[in-house]
């Protein structure tokens, strides 16, 4: 079984969500590897359910920790679980090859490199086995654009790196980190944000010179 571990705090329709799902249906494509994905708040909402996810953790074939940039870093749920596995349980869990898929909302995706050394260093202390990462830049659009082919065209890059890191996974092999570099051009992204930006205001009862 592979643990698929949702730290994105959205209640519903996260990108990291939304990322998760393109991973599992490359794992199932290329294997017969079952996906279980967990949210955060299930797994922190008391000493019962972390003990039933650390149960589940002892008998997986991999984890992957799925999470959004927030301040060059994990969210401080995630930060507050990995503390919690290193303090209680570290020794008590086998040798785990641990994967990343972070997203965010900015062009460049190697925004996401101090988020995954986090997990590295955490994996080294842990005594897991750190097995590489997907990171993917402008989160928002690649999710906007979902009904158009994965593995060409604009997103070209996007199946590519789930590929990757979906065949990692399934084997328990390192791979390097890829950083997905988006085919759509910067410009471009920048425009669709600030009309999003400019929609948002106003259904908020703003002006757009009041956010810009």
């Amino acid at each position: 079984m592979i643990l698929m571990l949702n730290c994105s705090y959205k209640v519903k329709s996260s990108n990291t969500e939304f990322f998760f799902s393109l991973l599992k249906d490359e794992i199932e494509h290329m294997s017969d590897r079952e996906c279980e994905m967990i949210s955060i708040r299930d797994v922190l909402k008391s000493d019962d359910t972390m003990e039933a996810f650390v149960s589940d953790l002892k008998k997986a074939k991999a984890l992957v920790i799925g999470a959004p940039l927030y301040v060059d870093g994990l969210p401080a749920q995630a930060v507050k679980l990995l503390e919690i596995l290193l303090e209680k349980y570290k020794g008590e869990i086998p040798k785990l090859p641990v994967y990343v898929v972070s997203n965010l909302g900015f062009y460049e995706a190697e925004q996401i490199k101090h988020l995954l050394a986090i997990v590295e260093n955490w994996c080294k202390r842990m005594g897991f086995a750190y097995g590489g990462s997907l990171a993917v830049g402008a989160g928002p659009l690649i999710r906007a654009l979902k009904n158009m082919p994965l593995k060409k065209g604009p997103l070209g890059e996007v199946g590519k790196g789930f590929g990757k890191l979906a065949y990692a996974i399934v084997n328990r092999k390192r791979m390097k980190n890829y950083y997905v570099k988006t085919m759509i051009p910067r410009k471009v992204y920048l425009k669709a944000a600030h009309m999003n930006f400019d929609k948002t205001a106003k259904e908020n009862g703003l002006k757009v010179s009041e956010v810009r």
